[in-house]
């Protein structure tokens, strides 16, 4: 394991190795700065046609400027010595988020506002035609501001081209089904997957499907992404419509699933308006923020021509091989070297200097009030504290009949206008809210549905009923 040389560079220490690359910390000598320098490995063949697209596309994609939440590239070449293809890109001191999270899980505000800025992320990628296809936990670090950065674009591949590719590598614990089974080589509906399954481990410490002391190998891990249930994070301090949103994520039929990451980002956004958090906001270039998903604004009384305007600013926070990226027994899951981009495989090296440098400029997604407009405080007088009253779950009964499988439920409490109930398909993903008290599932398969009543902002607990 040598650190090439650079000129221009000094070489302090390596700070780990990947699937096809190491990754070293240089100091830059001019500007001076430290950067993370990424490296093919000797071992690593490289063929004409791999030099050429990695040419080739980092002249592309290097006219963007760099997302906010995307590690943003310097500079790229190749070594003197052994024509290695290298990238300098912006350092990030470990460890990253895998690592982070494994003994002290985000707390639900938190992971919804990571979740919202990779989403931003991710959909600039897709927008520029970029499907990352290794969206996980240790692939995502956090630079020195404490913002979450998404990296190793390694695996990366053109939404128009990846049907082609004959060489996929996947990291399991992340990856949907259509992945596994060979179905699909990555699309939008897999980086949605992979970034609900993200989102899942935040909040919980390890991968939705893995089990703690359990056999996570590649095998069993496999077998209950394709055949199990999406399971809820089981952590009380987590809103039941964000358990819902991460485990229609985790459907297993991509059409299930939110249809863009903006979409997730602005259901995410809706979770936190309800919850009363601090609004994060979306980081794509020319998005608006939806009205939908703002809290209520304060009336803004009409403009005084003569008044002095003050300024608000406004922050926001063909057949094909599939290879094992990470072989990944559950203890193993995040690890990797200090540089937070484990698991890289030269899948095409034009398409990972491609994806790192995507990045667009913030325009305007957060301002929601006119900086010359007078907003007076507003003042009311303080509501009663109404107890919470939906403390049972529904009563819950299931039953096949010739037409599919008819649920049933008995409300804990009398309903009262506006009352309703929310279900999730646990084999599905699918779910939706009806005022009614049954729901019909045409289907001849086993089915489970978990079933809770809503009303306002209060949720009764979660009743399940499977039936076979």
């Amino acid at each position: 394991m040598s650190a090439p040389v650079i000129p221009g560079f000094t070489f302090v220490e390596h700070l780990g190795s990947g699937g096809f690359a190491d990754v070293f910390l240089y100091e830059q000598q001019w500007p001076r700065q430290r950067v993370a320098v990424k490296v093919v490995r000797p071992d690593v063949p490289l063929t004409d046609r791999e030099k050429y697209l990695f040419t080739a596309e980092a002249n592309a994609m290097a006219r963007l400027a760099d997302h906010p939440y995307i590690v943003s590239v310097i500079t790229a070449g190749v070594t003197a010595e052994g024509g290695r293809p290298f990238l300098v890109m912006r350092y990030c001191p470990p460890p990253d988020l895998g690592v982070r999270v494994r003994s002290n899980p985000m707390a639900p505000v938190d992971a919804v506002s990571t979740g919202i800025k990779l989403a931003s992320a991710i959909e600039t990628a897709h927008r520029s035609g970029i499907l990352h296809r290794d969206i996980k936990p240790s692939n995502v670090l956090v630079t020195t501001y404490h913002e979450p950065a998404l990296t190793d674009f390694g695996i990366a591949g053109h939404i128009a081209d990846v049907e082609g590719d004959n060489d996929v590598r996947i990291s399991y614990p992340w990856s949907p089904p259509e992945l596994l089974d060979g179905r699909s080589n990555g699309s939008v509906a897999s980086d949605v997957y992979s970034l609900g399954a993200t989102i899942w481990h935040l909040l919980v410490g390890r991968s939705p499907f893995s089990i703690p002391s359990g056999d996570n190998s590649t095998r069993a891990l496999s077998a209950r992404i394709l055949h199990a249930a999406p399971p809820a994070t089981q952590r009380p301090d987590v809103p039941p419509a964000l358990d819902r949103l991460l485990q229609q994520c985790l459907a297993k039929r991509p059409e299930h699933r939110p249809a863009s990451a903006l979409e997730l980002a602005r259901a995410l956004q809706r979770i936190e308006a309800a919850a009363g958090w601090p609004r994060t906001a979306v980081a794509v270039e020319g998005d608006r923020p939806d009205a939908a998903v703002a809290p209520p604004e304060v009336p803004v009384v009409p403009e005084d021509a003569t008044a002095m305007k003050p300024v608000t600013v406004i922050s926001a926070s063909g057949p094909r091989r599939i290879a094992a990226q990470d072989p990944v027994p559950a203890q193993a899951e995040g690890e990797g070297g200090r540089s937070g981009v484990p698991g890289l495989v030269w899948a095409g090296v034009a398409a990972a200097v491609a994806a790192v440098l995507v990045g667009f400029l913030v325009l305007g997604g957060d301002r929601e009030e006119d900086p010359g407009v007078v907003v007076p405080p507003r003042s009311r007088t303080p509501e009663p504290v109404v107890p919470d009253q939906l403390t049972e779950a529904v009563s819950l009964t299931g039953s096949r009949t010739p037409r599919g499988v008819l649920f049933e439920w008995r409300p804990p409490v009398d309903v009262e206008p506006g009352d309703s109930f929310s279900w999730h398909r646990d084999d599905t993903g699918e779910y939706g809210d009806t005022p009614r008290r049954r729901l019909l599932v045409r289907t001849d398969e086993p089915v489970c549905l978990d079933v809770r009543m809503t009303r306002g902002q209060d949720s009764s607990p979660s009743a399940s009923q499977c039936v076979s």
